[in-house]
């Protein structure tokens, strides 16, 4: 442990004192050799009172490491009890045993650097503001389960899903690395675009809007001027998504034209 200077000259002074106070004091060895204790009140008795004190001014000046660790963990639950799950466990990491921060006169602020909120491998930065100011960043685990909708079998590319492909089951979010859905009605209706596999989650870069226009089929055109809305029939140039713009041929005029594909067999003129 390093004293501040102030403490370091100090006793520099008092074990000069005793060496001084020793050799005026010793007397010629006899033949007979005596052990005798210092008294209470002479110079090693207050100089070993002396060094205990200091020693617990300053472990008491100290923040300790296990202390922090505790700290973080408190502070990472408070955060995710926000987030509705089933289990979450935490591991923060162990920390140098040499490091030493001092105590903080204010509390220490902890700010969670998880990015996606589902937990992980992630980082508390943990600062102090007052005194003698300081901040680290601790390596954490946080694992999140949570009851989501997950494939009750095998699912083709190109399948249109229903209710009967959805079941429920607790997983463990945080190692899911995309983002997935987890409300059954945002699912229904939705396209595969890769097979998903029984037990898989479902997540939103496998799912596609369903086709509602496919290439050579008869649409409807819907045309708006204003509160008028003018409709005529034509024949679709490529198959199409809701939401997506592909082009149409208006069976009237012959003319090609683009639109956007409202729902099944509606497109409207942009």
């Amino acid at each position: 442990m390093e004293l501040p200077s102030f403490y370091s000259t100090f006793l520099r002074n008092i074990l000069r004192h005793v060496k001084v106070r020793k050799s005026m004091t010793e007397k010629p060895p006899a033949n007979k050799t005596t052990t005798k204790l210092p008294a209470v009140g002479t110079p090693a008795v207050g100089l070993t009172f002396l060094l205990c004190s200091f020693t617990s001014l300053a472990s008491a000046q100290i923040y300790p490491i296990t202390q922090l660790k505790q700290d973080i963990a408190n502070f990472l639950a408070a955060e995710y009890q926000q987030v509705a799950h089933e289990r979450i466990d935490i591991n923060v990491s162990n920390l140098d045993n040499r490091l030493r921060l001092a105590s903080c006169t204010q509390p220490v602020e902890f700010i969670n650097q998880d990015q996606t909120g589902l937990g992980g491998n992630i980082s508390v930065k943990a600062a102090c503001d007052s005194g003698k100011v300081w901040s680290v960043h601790v390596p954490a685990q946080v694992t999140i389960y949570r009851e989501i909708p997950i494939a009750l079998r095998d699912i083709a590319r190109g399948e249109v899903i229903s209710e009967n492909h959805i079941g429920t089951n607790v997983v463990n979010v945080s190692s899911i690395r995309q983002a997935f859905l987890a409300d059954t009605q945002a699912i229904v209706g939705k396209e595969a675009k890769r097979n998903i596999g029984s037990g898989e989650p479902f997540r939103t870069a496998l799912l596609d809007a369903p086709t509602a226009v496919k290439r050579g089929e008869l649409v409807t055109l819907e045309s708006l001027a204003g509160s008028i809305k003018v409709s005529s029939a034509g024949t679709a140039m490529a198959d199409g998504r809701v939401g997506q713009k592909i082009r149409v041929r208006n069976n009237s005029s012959e003319r090609i034209i683009s639109g956007v594909v409202i729902s099944q067999g509606l497109v409207q003129t942009l």
